[in-house]
């Protein structure tokens, strides 16, 4: 992607694209979030320091007096035709270009800040006069526009008292009409509700309700848009509640609301569904953490994991996919591992508990999960790691409850045997030795499994007892290995060529049998030469083990 120079902070890239605008064509407009989050003290548009504004209704709204970064968002509008001089700027800026959509004149153009931060900015042609643009918007916090223009301060416009509902916090829509012409609004006043601690108008709550079904013929990109930010939220365990009060959950992940009433065993106080949001709600404390955000109030598990701050953080801050990193799927790994137990097969929990076990759900959560991933549009990568996280994520607690009593952390070779299947959704599965890819090792699938766990069980009964310690100090073997271990075993001690040389072997199931046992030795440290691997290589095959 083309970029801004390097040198050049966000709030001198925005005036910058706003100024080639204006050199261009006035006035310009800037519309929409942008203008809200100024009002808001969210974040700034450079150039705007007006303290106060004027209400349509008398009133005065002072804008928060707070340290705010510029907006890396912005839409504009302006006289058509658009998009001929959106390429001129884009190619005078060095910013990448997109038409978004020609029939309507909008083009998208996005450039990165000297601290890496993309900028979005949207340009679109006015839909007749302004007064008609802004009416024919989604809610009225989003009906305000900053005029610009060389010769003049900005001018704040607002003919739809926006300013007096983001004062209340109150989502309101423009009209009976404004949901009715974009289904996608339905689920976005849940989203801005939940991002911006705004409530839900009444009467724009009841509409939603009505027509909460329109909302599956959207297109399942715009809804995966409006879902990653809605779960990206502070708490998305309240943003789900909220899309299931509006009638919207079940729409739009059925799987979740099928939870409701689904009872759990005994270790559970809580339904499956309410399980999920509250493991949720912990895989936010966790993904803020991972984020560079303050420790989780947890002392035990701040303790865990601050050992392993810095290469958690990076591991976690890597993307799947473009605007989608590790830690936001923490989330939706939350939400989607238990969907199974709606359907899954009962177990019998013992001692007459009336719960249900729902033993084997961990393969039919995966299929839901990455069913309902791949639906969304999401990418393969993405889709791979939702179903591996579902798949494994009772599996850092089954290892937890199978150490023997005079051990406290897992060991190395069950380590080696975790990450291996795990495998990595970048590099492709890894092969049984060093999990390498193009030379560096790969990033490993079962951190996102042990954190999912951690928030898992977090969210399992009233009270942490001997079982939250005995996992938190447990699990530190796995981080060791991942951390350390592995990036010093980088490469087998023996290759498959030299031990079929040495034991008379063809390719075969057999020699990769032996490969794994080996690879699993040296995780162990049982053997730590090439000469003590093909002794071992020679015992296994002379008891038959391999």
């Amino acid at each position: 992607m083309l970029s801004i120079a390097s040198d050049q902070p966000v709030e001198e890239a925005i005036a910058q694209v706003l100024s080639a605008f204006m050199g261009e064509r006035t006035p310009v407009y800037i519309v929409g979030g942008a203008v809200r989050d100024h009002l808001l003290g969210i974040s700034s548009i450079p150039g705007w320091t007006q303290a106060a504004v004027t209400e349509p209704s008398g009133g005065s709204f002072t804008i928060p007096k707070q340290a705010r970064s510029a907006t890396t968002d912005l839409d504009l509008v302006l006289e058509g035709p658009v998009l001929p001089l959106a390429r001129q700027v884009a190619d005078r800026l060095g910013w990448a270009y997109y038409p978004l959509d020609t029939e309507r004149d909008v083009a998208r153009l996005i450039g990165k800040a000297a601290d890496g931060q993309r900028i979005e900015c949207d340009a679109a042609a006015l839909r007749g006069d302004l007064k008609t643009d802004l009416l024919a918007r989604d809610f009225t916090a989003n009906a305000l526009a900053l005029a610009l223009a060389a010769d003049n301060s900005p001018k704040l416009i607002d003919i739809c008292d926006g300013i007096g509902d983001i004062r209340a916090r109150c989502l309101r829509r423009i009209s009976s009409d404004s949901l009715r012409a974009d289904p996608i609004r339905l689920l976005r006043a849940a989203r801005l509700a939940a991002q911006l601690g705004f409530a839900i108008e009444e009467g724009t709550r009841a509409q939603i309700g009505d027509c909460a079904e329109t909302v599956l013929s959207v297109s399942a990109e715009r809804v995966r848009y409006e879902l990653w930010k809605l779960l990206d939220c502070v708490r998305p365990d309240e943003a789900i509640r909220e899309l299931n009060a509006l009638g919207l959950l079940v729409h739009l992940l059925p799987e979740v609301e099928a939870l409701q009433g689904v009872t759990q065993s005994s270790r559970h106080h809580l339904d499956a569904y309410k399980h999920s949001l509250l493991a949720a709600r912990y895989a936010a404390e966790l993904r803020d953490w991972l984020r560079g955000g303050p420790a989780p109030e947890d002392d035990a598990l701040t303790e865990t994991l601050e050992p392993w701050a810095e290469p958690l953080r990076a591991h976690f801050s890597s993307e799947i996919a473009v605007g989608r990193d590790r830690a936001g799927w923490l989330v939706w790994h939350a939400l989607l591992h238990d969907t199974g137990k709606a359907d899954g097969p009962d177990s019998d929990s013992g001692g007459g508990d009336e719960r249900r076990g729902n033993a084997g759900h961990q393969n039919l959560s995966a299929r839901l999960a990455g069913r309902r991933v791949e639906s969304l549009r999401f990418s393969r990568r993405e889709v791979l790691l939702a179903e591996r996280v579902a798949s494994m994520h009772s599996l850092p607690r089954k290892m937890v409850r199978e150490l023997p009593q005079n051990e406290e952390v897992i060991g190395a070779r069950a380590a080696f045997r975790f990450f291996r299947d795990a495998g990595s959704v970048v590099a492709g599965h890894q092969s049984a030795a060093g999990f390498r890819s193009a030379g560096s090792p790969a990033p490993l699938d079962g951190l996102d499994v042990i954190v999912q766990a951690i928030s898992d069980l977090q969210g399992t009964g009233l009270a942490r007892g001997p079982e939250w310690a005995r996992f938190l100090k447990a699990i530190e073997g796995l981080f060791s290995y991942a951390f350390t271990l592995r990036t010093e075993q980088d490469e087998p001690l023996v290759d498959g060529n030299r031990l079929m040389e040495r034991l008379g072997l063809r390719p075969g199931p057999q020699v990769g049998a032996i490969m794994r046992e080996l690879a699993e030795a040296q995780a162990a440290g049982t053997v730590s030469s090439a000469d003590e691997a093909l002794a071992l290589a020679e015992e296994l095959m002379d008891k038959g083990a391999a």
